[in-house]
C-alpha cells in the first residue's frame, strides 16, 4: 500500500477510479477504519462517489465487521448517493452479516 499511496500522491490529479483503487486496496488489506477516511477526503475533494465506490466501502467495513458503519453506508448510498443497490451491494451486505455472525 506504501507504493500505491506513493503513486497516488504523485499524481496531478485525482479521479474517482484512483480513489477507488485507494478504497479497494485498504479493503481487501483490512483497513476497515482508515477507509472511512479516505472516503471522506475523497467527497471534501469533490469527487463524487459511484457504485464501485461503495462496494470497496461495503467490503472494507465486512472484512473488519464493522457492522454498524458498514450499514450506516448501506443506507447513505441510495439516501444521500442517489445509488441503487445492485446485487454486489448487497452480496457485500450478506457478507458483513455473515463475517460477524449476524446470520
Amino acid at each position: 500500500m506504501e507504493d500505491a499511496w506513493s503513486v497516488f500522491n504523485k499524481m496531478p490529479s485525482q479521479n474517482v477510479v484512483t480513489w477507488i483503487a485507494i478504497l479497494g486496496g485498504c479493503a481487501i488489506d483490512g483497513h476497515g477504519k482508515e477507509v472511512l477516511k479516505i472516503f471522506e477526503h475523497m467527497c471534501e475533494e469533490g469527487v463524487q462517489p459511484n457504485d464501485i465506490t461503495f462496494i470497496c466501502l461495503l467490503l472494507a467495513y465486512s472484512h473488519a465487521c464493522l457492522v454498524d458503519e458498514g450499514m450506516c453506508y448501506y443506507a447513505s448510498m441510495t439516501t444521500n448517493y442517489m445509488i441503487i443497490g445492485k446485487l454486489e451491494h448487497y452480496d457485500c451486505m450478506v457478507d458483513l452479516l455473515d463475517r460477524a455472525g449476524h446470520l
